[in-house]
């Protein structure tokens, strides 16, 4: 089994960032997706034995340039994912996953579209940005299912979804 932090948007800023880890302990994985991901570069306390997941936002001169991938796809526990910081970067990726997870927009999202999950855990700009208050998901992951819960800032679940493998 895994448990996976999913955070987007950060934007530089750390205090934030920060107080997602006050709640989450326990974690095998970070996954990062975009909107500054080098925002975890010095967080060595969050990140030390973690496997640490990344893709790079809009402004980030890779992502421009495109000499760092704007998608990823990765497997843990037989679950496949394609990341990436934008939903239309996804239309690019080369094998089917079973979840993507995407950022961008700064409000949380699930959507479940032919069998495909897209997830966006929200952002961690402010305690509030266009609207919405900031938000993170929790993943825990085993051969079977997921478990999605998408949080507040103070740990607290205000989504939940259950996926089956099928």
């Amino acid at each position: 089994m895994r448990k996976i932090i999913v955070l987007s948007d950060t934007h530089k800023n750390q205090k934030i960032l920060r107080d997602v880890f006050k709640n989450e302990n326990e974690y095998t994985h970070i996954i990062h997706l975009g909107d500054d991901f080098e925002d975890l570069n010095n967080n060595f306390d969050l990140t030390d034995n973690i496997e640490l997941i990344r893709v790079p936002g809009l402004y980030h001169p890779g992502y421009k340039d495109g000499t760092i991938p704007a998608i990823l796809e990765i497997e843990i526990e037989h679950w496949n994912f394609a990341l990436a910081h934008r939903l239309e970067d996804l239309s690019k990726s080369t094998k089917p996953a079973d979840i993507y997870l995407y950022g961008h927009t700064h409000h949380s999202n699930y959507d479940h579209i032919e069998d495909k999950h897209f997830i966006n855990p929200g952002h961690l700009k402010a305690d509030v940005d266009r609207g919405h208050k900031a938000s993170y998901l929790v993943m825990t992951i085993c051969n079977s299912s997921v478990d999605i819960h998408f949080k507040h800032l103070d740990g607290k679940i205000f989504r939940h979804k259950h996926i089956k493998k099928m």
